[in-house]
Parts: C-alpha cells; structure tokens; sequence
C-alpha cells in the first residue's frame, strides 16, 4: 500500500514544483494534483459567500480525489478526469491539495502532511509572473491581450475577497500539518526536509510493522 503524503500551500507557493523534484529524487511517484478533480468558483459573490462562512474546506468536495487516492493506496491504477495520462500506483503518493488535512473526506487518507508556507506578496508576484511568461501553445493574435486581462482580473480578485480565502485555507492546512516548510528556501533544501520527514515516516512503519509481528510469534 502506498504512502500518501500531501502538500499544501497558497497557490504559488511552490507546490507543483515541490513535488516533481521529490519524484526525481525518489525515481519516481505517483503524482496526484487537487486542480484536477474541482474548478473553483472565481465570483467575487461566491468567494465572500464561503468566507463569510467561514470557509469550511468541507464546503469544497472532491468525491472523485478520495475514491482515487483509495484506489491507488490499494494498488489500483487511476484516470485523473484533469489528465489524458492514467496515474499508476506507486510506494509513493504526492498529493496538491491546498487545504491538506482540513477536509474530512481526504484526512484519512493522508500519511504525511506538510505545508509550504510563503507570505502572501510572494505568492502573488509568483503567480502573475508564471502567467506572464506562460508561452502561447498555437499562434494567437490575442495571447497578450488576454493574458493582460488575466491578470488584471487576478489583481481585482486579491484585492477583494480572494485574499482572505486563501489566508483562511492555508490557516487550515498549516493548523493539521507534521512539517512546516519555509517556502522561501530553494526547492533543494524543501526537498531535502520532505525526504527526512517522509523517511522518519517509514521507518516509523517499519518498527510498526516488526513489533507488531513479535507480539503474534509470542507464545
């Protein structure tokens, strides 16, 4: 069975990027992302709505994210709705999932939680720089334009109720995380923490397993 171990953040806190070098590192993981399996609703009116709630991470449900994850935690091969490839199953699960541990639905299914945290000027100015020099797949007379509007619509959205959304949630990630990780550090050095914590992980599994095993075998 396979080890899930999620990572949360802020968007632009370096999640994704987090995660491929960890993949690199290990030979390789099943690679699980949150954006795949939900569209979160951008309306200012909907954003202001949740957190005048309070913002409930179980308010965002993902049915489809928690029957894969147990799927692929049970040696079974996955088909992501967000990707044309199928995820196989691996010793090693890395889950994007902004809220971490926050959602009852995923909390059981998690090994591992840890949070990247960033101040939120950085992750902004993280974000709005990997719109704009995101590169046009097809030639397009309106990428600039677009892209223009993009981040104007962007900077509207913080400024009103998105940036308490995203301090809200990651509040909530950060609260039920193992691992904090300074986000400012260069991704070797996260990389680096995130392999420590997760070989502590197994390692405390191993000695699970063993004394478990002796207690059956005495008379």
């Amino acid at each position: 069975m396979g080890i899930v171990v999620v990572i949360s953040g802020t968007s632009g806190a370096g999640k994704s990027t987090l995660m491929r070098h960890l993949a690199e590192l290990r030979g390789g993981a099943a690679l699980m992302y949150f954006d795949d399996y939900v569209e979160l609703g951008t309306e200012a009116g909907d954003i202001q709505q949740w957190v005048a709630a309070g913002a409930p991470a179980d308010a965002v449900e993902t049915p489809r994210l928690t029957d894969d994850l147990t799927a692929l935690r049970s040696n079974r091969t996955v088909h992501p709705p967000g990707r044309s490839a199928a995820v196989a199953p691996a010793e090693l699960i890395l889950l994007e999932e902004p809220f971490g541990r926050a959602r009852s639905a995923i909390a059981p299914l998690i090994d591992l939680a840890l949070h990247l945290e960033l101040p939120p000027d950085i992750a902004l100015a993280r974000r709005s720089l990997r719109r704009a020099q995101a590169q046009p797949e097809t030639a397009d007379p309106d990428w600039h334009a677009n892209t223009l509007e993009d981040l104007a619509a962007q900077f509207q959205a913080y400024l009103g109720p998105q940036r308490q959304a995203y301090r809200l949630a990651e509040a909530q990630a950060k609260a039920l995380a193992d691992v904090v990780l300074d986000g400012l550090h260069p991704i070797p050095d996260l990389a680096a923490q995130a392999q420590r914590a997760i070989a502590s992980l197994a390692d405390k599994a191993t000695r699970g397993t063993a004394e478990t095993k002796k207690t059956k075998e005495k008379p």
